[in-house]
C-alpha cells in the first residue's frame, strides 16, 4: 500500500476540503488543531498556538467552536466519520483483492500493514484513544461501525475459505478476528505506555504467533 494511503493527516486534509459547511479559515483551524493536539497533546496546546499555526487571529479560533473541548470534538468528527473509514477501506481494497493460499499469507497481509499504519499515525491514534476513554458511546459506536463493515466484507470470507480448505482452525470468526486485532492493538498499547518496542520485532513475533495459533495442524 502506498504511504500516502496510510497518512491520517493527508486523508484529514482531503476530508476538510470537501466540507462545504466550513469556511477556509475554519478548515485551517481544524487542521492546525489536529496537528498540534497530536504532536504535543490536547492539554499542552493553547489557542494562541492553534491560531499561529492556522494563520488566523486568536479570537477566530473560538468564533465557531465555543471552547477547547468543542474544538476537539470538531477536530475528531471528520477523522472518525471520513478519514478513518477511508483509511480502513483503502487497506481492505489493497490487502484483500485476492484470496490466500494459507494462514501465513493471510496473517502477513494484515499484521505488517496495520502495525506500520499504527507506527506512522501514532500521534493521531493516541489522541483518538484518549477521546474514546473519556467520551460517551458516540465515538466508540463510529469506530465499531467502520471496523465491523470492513471485517464482514473482507476478513470473514477469507477466514471461511481457509477453514473450508482445512488450513485454519475451526473457531468462530469473531474469536479469530478478536485474536488478530487485539494482538495488533497490543502494539498501540505498548506505545502509549512507553514500553520498549521495535516495529520489526513486533511484526515478526506477532505474525509468527498468529500463524502458528491459527493454522490447523
Amino acid at each position: 500500500m502506498a504511504n500516502d494511503e496510510n497518512d491520517f493527516q493527508e486523508l484529514y486534509q482531503e476530508t476538510l476540503k470537501k466540507m462545504d459547511d466550513l469556511t477556509e479559515k475554519q478548515k485551517r483551524i481544524l487542521q492546525a488543531a489536529l496537528e498540534l493536539f497530536s504532536s504535543q497533546g490536547f492539554s499542552e496546546t493553547s489557542s494562541a498556538q492553534i491560531a499561529e499555526r492556522a494563520g488566523v487571529a486568536v479570537g477566530s479560533v473560538y468564533q465557531r467552536f465555543q471552547n477547547k473541548q468543542a474544538l476537539l470534538v470538531a477536530v475528531l468528527t471528520p477523522l472518525l466519520t471520513k478519514a478513518l473509514p477511508q483509511a480502513v477501506d483503502q487497506f481492505g481494497t489493497a490487502a484483500f483483492q485476492h484470496s490466500f493460499d494459507d494462514v501465513k499469507s493471510f496473517v502477513e497481509a494484515i499484521v505488517p500493514d496495520r502495525l506500520r499504519f499504527i507506527d506512522k499515525n501514532y500521534p493521531a491514534l493516541k489522541l483518538l484513544v484518549g477521546q474514546v476513554i473519556v467520551d460517551d458511546e458516540g465515538v466508540i459506536s463510529q469506530l465499531k461501525e467502520a471496523f465491523v463493515s470492513q471485517m464482514a466484507t473482507n476478513v470473514v470470507p477469507n477466514i471461511k475459505r481457509l477453514q473450508q480448505a482445512g488450513k485454519m482452525i475451526e473457531m468462530p470468526e469473531n474469536y479469530i478476528i478478536q485474536f488478530l486485532f487485539t494482538s495488533i492493538l497490543g502494539y498501540l498499547g505498548k506505545r502509549i505506555l512507553n514500553m520498549p518496542v521495535t516495529i520489526d520485532d513486533e511484526i515478526n513475533f506477532i505474525s509468527a504467533f498468529l500463524t502458528n495459533g491459527l493454522t490447523k495442524h
